[in-house]
């Protein structure tokens, strides 16, 4: 009896283990997904694009990158990157215009670039 107790203490307590670590390890990808996200937009602004220039303060660009055009969450004018893992739902990037005053500007007139990646976490 006190083997079979303790056999399922470890074993609940190696599962409860398991499932924290895949569940940090998805919050860690999702980050890196956001990361990988404004240094996309970077790009795309280093090389001009006029589609990631935001024309006034008041609207940003907003972008979404996916996975696929073909999921629930993306259409086709948005960025598609095959690398995301299936978990990542999608990450949203936002461009802010560098005009003095503008809401949201960076440093000395710098755009402000942000990311949100939004994904599910399973068990």
């Amino acid at each position: 009896m006190v083997v079979v107790v303790l056999s399922t203490v470890i074993l609940r307590v190696a599962t409860v283990h398991a499932r924290l670590t895949h569940h940090q390890v998805t919050r860690i990808q999702a980050q890196y997904a956001a990361k990988a996200g404004v240094i996309f937009a970077l790009e795309k602004l280093r090389k001009a694009d006029a589609s990631w220039s935001a024309t006034t303060p008041a609207v940003p660009v907003v972008k979404r990158m996916c996975r696929a055009v073909s999921t629930p969450y993306c259409a086709a004018p948005d960025v598609t990157e095959s690398g995301l893992p299936s978990f990542i739902q999608y990450v949203d990037i936002t461009v802010y215009d560098p005009a003095a005053g503008a809401p949201n500007q960076g440093i000395n007139g710098t755009r402000k670039i942000s990311a949100n990646a939004v994904y599910t976490y399973t068990e």
